[in-house]
């Protein structure tokens, strides 16, 4: 079998960071490492730690049949009351509880990459997770000192489910606009951490165009999913289009760490350039590009609107069970606008009917995509708001 979860080699440097930054004493850093105990299953003894087990979250690579032999392979060994959580971000969490054998035990713990930094966790029960264990894994999440948000079980979840859309809508900008920095610079300008472009290389091309492929083949989003051009997304990765990590993203980065050493010529060392534009994925893009004057508000309208509306229908679907959590979810989770309360109090803060058409002289111009939920039409029109 798979060999079990053990501490990341990493896991030494988080807590280093954290004494640094006075988050964590060092005796209460030392408390925590004396309790980590690194196992493997080439050693003897590992079966009689897991058979004490109250929970175990596993955190293989997204392959449904992996994460079936892990949760077969854990059964065998961990106690019947033990549950297993899964760190899926793609996956039907009731697919995964199929190898199971007691089903009711298995619920999703979606934690967000960096794992010691991102506050967020959304708890994916399925049809079948009991309540206990519902609340158990809330519990673990607050004890973790994260947030829990409990979703339903549906492709993307919450957060991921409202970010494919903003995904679609930033590639159709992209072949829209002279220069990709003006996107960025735009949301930025909203309040998002970190513009569309910065964060696909950042989180991966790769993983970020996957779940765009994700949501666009789920039956439910309808036309939501209908902006981007998928060719064009399939040029940028056969251009080789993958990433910061990878070192060929949509953004060329400057090295931090030294400058361009100009000593040879004039003895001198100049300051590292700043952000630019990726000449392999300019390149890439050339042959599908639609140049379109496009003002700042036009692109902080059209992005944060298909995320703001994706939000309003997962609230509408019972994705989320509330606005409060659709907002914590959205700013703890992808770096939603902090000072704005989150999309539903954004809205409020507009007004619904003020938002409803704008998205509704969105759809008139770019198309159906941008229809209002049909909440929010209906919010319109009773003069209702997401908060008292």
């Amino acid at each position: 079998m798979p060999a079990p979860m053990r501490p990341a080699p990493r896991t030494p440097m988080v807590f280093t960071g954290l004494g640094s930054r006075k988050a964590i004493s060092a005796f209460d850093k030392n408390v925590v490492l004396s309790n980590l105990i690194p196992l493997s299953d080439d050693m003897p003894f590992w079966k009689q730690h897991f058979k004490q087990m109250d929970l175990v979250i596993e955190a293989v690579f997204e392959d449904l049949s992996l994460k079936h032999r892990v949760i077969k392979g854990m059964e065998e060994v961990v106690p019947e009351r033990c549950i297993i959580a899964t760190n899926t971000s793609s996956l039907a969490v009731k697919e995964i509880a199929k190898a199971s054998k007691r089903p009711e035990n298995v619920v999703g713990m979606h934690y967000f990459s960096p794992a010691d930094k991102m506050q967020l966790v959304e708890i994916i029960p399925h049809e079948g997770t009991s309540k206990e264990v519902i609340a158990t894994a809330v519990q673990v999440g607050l004890k973790q000192g994260k947030l829990p948000v409990v979703c339903k079980d549906v492709p993307g979840f919450f957060v991921n489910r409202c970010l494919a859309p903003y995904i679609d809508e930033s590639m159709v900008l992209a072949y829209e606009l002279e220069n990709l920095l003006d996107m960025d610079k735009a949301i930025k300008s909203f309040g998002f951490p970190i513009g569309p472009m910065a964060l696909a290389d950042e989180v991966g091309v790769d993983i970020a165009f996957h779940l765009h492929a994700n949501l666009r083949g789920d039956p439910t989003m309808g036309q939501r999913m209908s902006g981007a051009n998928v060719q064009a997304m399939k040029v940028l990765q056969e251009a080789g289009i993958k990433g910061k990590r990878f070192g060929c993203g949509f953004l060329s980065y400057p090295d931090k760490k030294k400058g361009s050493i100009l000593s040879s010529v004039t003895g001198l060392i100049s300051k590292p350039k700043g952000v630019t534009v990726n000449p392999v994925a300019s390149e890439a893009m050339k042959p599908f590009l639609k140049l379109t004057k496009n003002t700042a508000e036009d692109i902080q309208q059209r992005v944060s609107g298909r995320f703001i509306n994706e939000a309003v229908y997962c609230l509408q679907d019972g994705v989320i069970r509330n606005a409060v959590d659709g907002d914590l979810a959205a700013i703890f989770g992808v770096g939603f606008p902090p000072f704005s309360g989150g999309p539903f109090r954004y809205i409020d803060r507009i007004g619904v009917a003020k938002y409803t058409d704008q998205l509704n002289r969105l759809a008139d111009k770019y198309g159906p995509r941008f229809q209002p939920a049909p909440l929010l039409v209906d919010m319109a029109k009773t003069g209702k708001k997401f908060h008292a």
